[in-house]
């Protein structure tokens, strides 16, 4: 199955004339943001480093060996640095306004790029391993904005310049749903030079954000994808999305890097029946919550990963299911059915991640 490697061995040596920006592109630069950068692209909106020097400076400061070491949930991170350092296609594009931060109320980074061609892409950075970053995604259920989209607004309105005419907003995982909220809350002036909003396999918005003018606004421009077996996009789906081929199995399907390319296509397919069955059981389970009830479930559902001394996602392969059955049994005045709930979706992740 042909992915997003094959299609720069393909096509890298090809310039954005001769073949021309795409949706496999779109994919690229949106995963980029995952890439730990610190030290190497400036912080400053002005200052900038090129693609390839940095891909130099990154390789220089890791080995693939000591790279795999790093907690990071994308090891693939280390290949697309080595695949994206000969790529004549993205020669010369200028990296800037790197911004990275972990602490209690969240995680958030930010990349801003700008192309040979001319087009200005920002990217959000999505869920990392970080279990404080995988629970902002599901805190999206009951409270709006989180500050992670505040932050994504306030980096867009900061980051566009006058000279900017072609801009391309995206990100994966949570990054997708920042994409979505930057290009909504962002100024006027900017948005109308927006050609494309992408979220891959991100989470959606409540109703009522879904049903305002903003994000009505936005669907001309807005492009979502999720894989076959998706899990983190089904949180708020709104269904208007593109799903696609994987290498991969159950919720690891999230990794971009696993989804099926044909030229600068992404491989379409249908949702699994799995996917569809988690989809309708969170949107009827919900639909049936109070906000004080959802926000329980989420602090509850996190309190499993508390009580497991879990900060890091992939610790997610040491824990068996036992010690969740009996980490359960001891939270205290949680109702069956959230006890249910909250097994299934633990189970569904341990289960993926070994």
């Amino acid at each position: 199955m042909r992915n997003l490697f094959d299609y720069l061995n393909f096509y890298g040596n090809y310039s954005f004339e001769e073949y021309a920006y795409n949706e496999v592109d779109a994919l690229i630069l949106a995963l980029l943001s995952y890439v730990k950068l610190d030290g190497i692209v400036p912080t400053s909106k002005t200052d900038f480093i090129f693609l390839e020097e940095a891909c130099h400076k990154f390789l220089k400061k890791y080995s693939e060996k000591s790279f795999k070491k790093e907690d990071w949930l994308f090891p693939n991170s280390y290949q697309i640095m080595v695949a994206l350092q000969s790529s004549q296609r993205f020669y010369h594009t200028k990296l800037y306004h790197l911004v990275s931060s972990v602490d209690s109320n969240g995680q958030f980074g930010a990349l801003t790029m700008r192309l040979p061609n001319h087009i200005t892409y920002i990217s959000f950075e999505g869920t990392d391993s970080n279990v404080v970053g995988w629970k902002e995604d599901f805190q999206i259920i009951y409270q709006f904005p989180i500050s992670s989209q505040i932050m994504a607004k306030n980096y867009f309105d900061q980051t566009i310049n006058l000279f900017d005419r072609k801009i391309y907003v995206g990100g994966h995982s949570k990054g997708g749903n920042l994409a979505m909220y930057a290009y909504m809350y962002g100024k006027s002036s900017w948005k109308k030079r927006v050609k494309k909003v992408y979220n891959f396999d991100g989470p959606g918005f409540l109703p009522s954000v879904v049903q305002s003018e903003l994000f009505t606004e936005m669907c001309d421009k807005l492009m979502m994808v999720v894989p076959k077996e998706s899990v983190i996009g089904m949180i708020l789906g709104q269904g208007n999305y593109k799903v696609v081929n994987s290498s991969a199995k159950a919720i690891l399907q999230h990794d971009g890097y696993t989804w099926e390319c044909f030229g600068g296509k992404l491989v379409p397919t249908i949702l699994s029946k799995k996917s569809e069955k988690l989809k309708n059981n969170l949107q009827e389970y919900l639909a049936s919550m109070s906000e004080a009830e959802k926000k329980s479930f989420v602090e509850t559902f996190f309190a499993v990963f508390e009580k497991s001394q879990i900060t890091n996602i992939m610790q997610l392969k040491e824990l068996k299911i036992s010690t969740l059955l009996n980490i359960m049994k001891e939270l205290k005045n949680v109702p069956s059915s959230t006890k249910r709930n909250l097994v299934a979706l633990l189970r569904m992740l341990i289960t993926g991640m070994n």
